[in-house]
C-alpha cells in the first residue's frame, strides 16, 4: 500500500521541476503555467470529493484499481498535448483521477489496530513522501535530458504497471457501511459540525499544504535566475528524503507522546524553513536545506493530522479522509496560486514573506488543539486517543 500510494501521488508532482520548460515550449508567462499547475491541485481536490467517499460503500480494489486506469489515459493526453488548453484541460482531468492515495490511507487504517495506528500512517505517508521525492527527482532529471513531454509519457507507462499489479495484489474487503452515494455525500458536512478536532486539522492541513505547493511552484523559476536548471530542481527535491525518514518515526512519537506535540514540532520546522529561503535564497546549498527542512515539518504536520482523525469514527473513514484532503488540496492550490502572484509582483523575497505569514497562521489552530484536550491528555494520551 505505501508503494502504491507513492506511484500515485508521484503524479500531481512530476510537473513541478519542469514548469520553466513548459512555459517555455508553449510560449506562455510564469503567471500562465503556475495556474496549470493550480489546476493539478484543484483537480485533486475536486477528486478527492467525488470519488474517495465511496472507499465506505464500494470494494476498495476494485476502485482503486479503476482510478489508476484513468490516470494513465490521462497522463497520456498530458504528453500529447498541442496546445496551453488543452494541457490545462488534461492536467485537471490528471488531478481528479489520481484518487488513490486517498483511498489507501484509511485502508491501511482500518487494518491497523488503534494502538499501532499512528505507525502504519507513518508507514504510508512514508511511501507518499517517496513518491513526492521521487516524481520531482524523476521530472527534473527526464526533464532536462529529454523534454517536459517525455516525463508524462514516463508517468503513464508506470501507472499502466501500476494497474495491473494492484488488480492482483490488493486485498479484497468487504466494506460495513449501506449507504447510497447520495447519502454519503450529504454526511460530509455533519463530520465537519460534529468533530471540532477535524475542524482544526482542516486549518492546519490546508495551510502546511499551501505552503509545499507553493514553493515548489516558484523553485523552477527561482533556480533558473540564480543560475541553475530543472536537473538541478529535480536535485533539490532529493534531498526531502528526510521528509521521508522522519514520516515513520514522527507517526510512532505521535503514538506515545499525542499529536499536539508532534504537530507542533513540525509547524516550527515547517516556519523556521521559509526563514532559510529568504536568508539564503541565493546560495543552491541553503535552498536545498530549506526544502530538508519543509519536508520534515510538513510531513510530521501531516502525519499528526491523519492520525487524529483516523480516531474519530471508524466506519465513517474515507469520509473523513475526504473532508480533511480535500481542504488541505484546496490549501494547496490556493498555495501554488498566492506563491505564483507573489514572485510575480516581488520576486523571491515576497513569496518568502507570504509563505510565512501563511504557516504562521497555524499557530492559533494548535493553541485552539490544546484547548479542547485537557491536561493530562495534552501530556500523555496518544494521538489516536487524544481526539
Amino acid at each position: 500500500m505505501a508503494v502504491a500510494t507513492g506511484v500515485a501521488v508521484a503524479n500531481v508532482y512530476y510537473m513541478q521541476p519542469v514548469l520553466a520548460l513548459m512555459a517555455a515550449d508553449l510560449h506562455v508567462s510564469s503567471r500562465a503555467i503556475g495556474t496549470v499547475s493550480t489546476m493539478m491541485q484543484i483537480g485533486y481536490a475536486l477528486g478527492i470529493v467525488a470519488f474517495v467517499p465511496l472507499g465506505d460503500i464500494v470494494q476498495r480494489r476494485s476502485l482503486i484499481v479503476g482510478m489508476f486506469a484513468l490516470t494513465t489515459l490521462f497522463l497520456i493526453g498530458v504528453a500529447l498535448a498541442p496546445s496551453y488548453g488543452v494541457l490545462a484541460a488534461a492536467i485537471l482531468l490528471v488531478g481528479i483521477a489520481t484518487t488513490a492515495p486517498q483511498l489507501l490511507m484509511p485502508f491501511a487504517a482500518d487494518l491497523a489496530t488503534a494502538a499501532d495506528r499512528g505507525r502504519v500512517v507513518g508507514i504510508i505517508q512514508t511511501g507518499l513522501v517517496i513518491g513526492t521525492i521521487g516524481a520531482r527527482g524523476i521530472g527534473g532529471l527526464l526533464g532536462a535530458h529529454f523534454g517536459w513531454r517525455a516525463v508524462f509519457a514516463f508517468a503513464a507507462a508506470v501507472a499502466a504497471i501500476a494497474t495491473i499489479v494492484l488488480s492482483r495484489a490488493l486485498p479484497l474487503r468487504v466494506p460495513t457501511v449501506t449507504l447510497r452515494y447520495a447519502d454519503i455525500m450529504r454526511s460530509l458536512p455533519g463530520f465537519v459540525v460534529r468533530f471540532p478536532v477535524l475542524r482544526i486539522s482542516m486549518g492546519l492541513g490546508f495551510i502546511s499544504f499551501g505552503s509545499v505547493a507553493g514553493l515548489w511552484t516558484v523553485l523552477a523559476f527561482h533556480a533558473r535566475v540564480i543560475g541553475y536548471g530543472a536537473d538541478v530542481v529535480g536535485e533539490l527535491g532529493l534531498v526531502a528524503v528526510l521528509g521521508a525518514i522522519v514520516a515513520g518515526a514522527s507517526g510512532a512519537l505521535g503514538d506515545r507522546r499525542g499529536t499536539l506535540f508532534t504537530g507542533t514540532i513540525g509547524w516550527l520546522v515547517t516556519l523556521v524553513s521559509f526563514v532559510v529561503l529568504f536568508a539564503g535564497g541565493n546560495s543552491i546549498g541553503w535552498v536545498a536545506g530549506a526544502a530538508a527542512l519543509l519536508a520534515v515539518g510538513t510531513q510530521q504536520t501531516q502525519i499528526a493530522n491523519q492520525a487524529r482523525i483516523f480516531a474519530l469514527d471508524g466506519t465513517a473513514r474515507s469520509r473523513i479522509n475526504t473532508v480533511y484532503m480535500f481542504t488541505s488540496y484546496a490549501g494547496a492550490a490556493a498555495g501554488a496560486l498566492l506563491a505564483a502572484w507573489s514572485y510575480a509582483a516581488g520576486g523571491w523575497n515576497l513569496f518568502c514573506v507570504a509563505m510565512f505569514v501563511g504557516v504562521a497562521a497555524m499557530g492559533p489552530f494548535l493553541l485552539w488543539y490544546r484547548g479542547v484536550l485537557t491536561p493530562d491528555r495534552v501530556r500523555f494520551a496518544p494521538g489516536a486517543r487524544s481526539s
